[in-house]
């Protein structure tokens, strides 16, 4: 019974969600309301934006995967800060803690991504007023867990407004990790943005949410001071490639113009996500990430510079924990985010993620 919490939470997303609709969703730019797909916290800006298994104590994690809720995030709450692409602010809150009567995690989070003030014209261009854009959601979501095995879900109410244009609807996470009882390792597991959504005004197509599978596992190899993530991303839809026809190109032997043909090897190539946390110092990290799709869909041709990586550090201070991430999109141009995650009560509890490194057993 005391996983009751849990099941009673995957029924209502399953009873809830038209699956007709998740299976019909798409990405690529094609679907509404991507700020979904932003890191939540700077510390997953800085290894990659898409991992699902790095653990921590910041309480939006959740926003990643529901099943990273567990004790190491009771009585926390985290404020993440990321200024995004020309003056847009993105915003999101965390918080969470135990019930004592399911035995699980809650956590409610915040996400809001303002646009900011733009002028309104009318149809010949003359300025007729202002007004506002922005993107938001309210998340609550739920973790348990039963022996090696964590599982959660997540209800989220989203929505964006535009003028007097809005969408608005519902979306689900559902996650599950499985974490070694021995060795320093976790695999898991993600199902998030299924849903759907409403809008009034008339669109040309059905609105969809960015529907996202991702399967990822962290790692530290022994007597290193390091933790890996690798994760694959989108894994409903095999093919993430965007063929521009004005720059990727070749010609038959007839002169003829022919789209580039892009192998096997890079369409898997662009599902993978790869991160590292150097553990400097138990109190200290410096993390690095790589995201394969970023870097080839953001490069310039010719100029790749630093597109599709990210970096940034993580500092804990008594009861905070501070953390620094930014991601590279072309060359001198990208996002960063800054987090704090306070503990309410009587600080950090520390596991064996905080380990700098193993000591090499003496024979």
């Amino acid at each position: 019974m005391r996983c009751a919490g849990c099941g009673i939470l995957f029924l209502i997303l399953w009873l809830c969600t038209p699956w007709n609709a998740c299976f019909a969703q798409v990405t690529g730019g094609r679907a509404r309301l991507d700020f979904l797909q932003l890191p939540a916290q700077a510390r997953s800006t800085a290894l990659g934006s898409n991992h699902i298994t790095a653990q921590g104590n910041d309480p939006a994690l959740f926003l990643q995967n529901p099943a990273l809720l567990d004790s190491a995030k009771i009585n926390n709450v985290s404020l993440n800060l990321m200024p995004y692409l020309a003056d847009t602010k993105f915003v999101n809150m965390g918080y969470a803690n135990r019930v004592r009567k399911t035995g699980g995690i809650w956590a409610i989070g915040l996400q809001y991504l303002n646009y900011g003030t733009m002028q309104e014209t009318d149809d010949v261009g003359n300025v007729v007023g202002e007004f506002r854009a922005a993107d938001y959601g309210l998340s609550a979501g739920y973790g348990h867990t039963l022996g090696a095995f964590t599982l959660g879900g997540t209800a989220k109410f989203v929505g964006a407004s535009v003028e007097s244009y809005q969408t608005w609807g519902m979306a689900f996470d559902w996650g599950a990790t499985f974490r070694h009882p021995r060795e320093d390792l976790t695999i898991g597991f993600a199902a998030r943005n299924f849903g759907f959504l409403k809008q009034n005004y008339q669109g040309a197509t059905t609105p969809v949410l960015p529907l996202d599978l991702r399967l990822g596992v962290t790692f530290k190899p022994r007597y290193m001071p390091v933790w890996v993530s690798l994760t694959a991303h989108h894994l409903n839809r095999f093919d993430m490639v965007y063929n521009d026809p004005n720059l990727f190109y070749t010609y038959d032997i007839n002169g003829n113009k022919l789209a580039r043909k892009v192998g096997v090897a890079e369409k898997l190539g662009r599902h993978l996500s790869l991160g590292a946390e150097i553990l400097a110092h138990s109190n200290f990290r410096i993390l690095l990430g790589y995201d394969h799709l970023k870097r080839q869909e953001l490069r310039l041709v010719n100029r790749g510079a630093l597109a599709g990586f990210s970096f940034g550090a993580w500092l804990r201070i008594r009861r905070f924990e501070v953390g620094y991430g930014r991601a590279q999109y072309v060359p001198g141009f990208g996002s960063s985010s800054i987090s704090i995650v306070m503990n309410l009560k009587n600080g950090f509890a520390r596991n064996k993620w905080d380990e700098p490194v193993k000591t090499t057993p003496v024979r």
